[in-house]
């Protein structure tokens, strides 16, 4: 019987390991191509294990999810193909120093540690107080002592960790960022989403140029809208 048991599990394993496998094909199928430090990132740090609320097929289909929904905070993850194409975008390496706005699930803030390496940082900052602590015990759990998660307001960027070489937005606004572009590199590179009224978000990578921001790739897209205040009674800076 303990036998029968432990080979039911087994196969279970088993199963489990091939679906997986076929979910996480499927997605670099539509990402493709991928530099392959992305597409190490993006095995290295699985995405169900980041959106637990989801099962493991639906954590790999190719739309974004819901994580929080209280108006006006409302956060999403995005598209796996989608988020692992702008991963790509950033031109990351080790030992570099990212500042993220919207942490969200954590995902690609995991994926940004493990290219950026142990000598490398991620300061990423949330204004959901709720999804910053539930991101912190996550990536706490995947050994990735590099991140510095932040509750609090990312359109101001996070001055005390200055100066970046990468700048990344997960959320959208009409607004350009200048303080947080203040604390990028000179020569380094920021992804931002640009909200148009009447016309689709963009998403722009941006090159600093003699401290001036040099649009070099625009692309239409959609993500929901930066929110200043911090939400939640517990807002706080949250350490790894």
């Amino acid at each position: 019987m303990i036998q029968a048991c432990r080979s039911g599990k087994k196969l279970a394993s088993l199963i489990m390991g091939l679906s997986l496998e076929h979910y996480q094909q499927s997605v670099l199928k539509r990402a493709l191509p991928l530099s392959e430090k992305v597409v190490e990132a993006f095995y290295s740090q699985p995405r169900h294990l980041f959106v637990p609320e989801y099962t493991v097929e639906e954590a790999y289909e190719d739309h974004p999810l819901v994580l929080f929904n209280n108006p006006p905070y409302v956060s999403t993850i995005s598209q796996p193909s989608f988020v692992l194409r702008i991963l790509d975008l950033l031109k990351l390496g080790p030992g570099q120093k990212v500042f993220e706005l919207g942490t969200g699930s954590g995902w690609n803030t995991a994926m940004m540690a493990e290219i950026v390496g142990a000598a490398g940082k991620v300061v990423s900052v949330e204004v959901i107080a709720e999804l910053a602590e539930r991101a912190q015990k996550i990536l706490r759990e995947r050994n990735l002592p590099q991140v510095l998660v932040k509750a609090g307001d990312g359109f101001e960027g996070d001055a005390a960790n200055a100066p970046y070489d990468r700048v990344i937005f997960t959320a959208g606004s009409s607004e350009f960022p200048q303080k947080v572009f203040e604390q990028l590199k000179e020569s380094g590179w920021m992804v931002f989403v640009r909200k148009n009224r009447g016309s689709p978000d963009m998403l722009e990578l941006i090159h600093k140029v003699q401290s001036e921001p040099h649009v070099v790739t625009s692309v239409p897209c959609s993500f929901v809208n930066v929110v200043r205040e911090k939400a939640g009674p517990d807002s706080k800076e949250q350490s790894l």
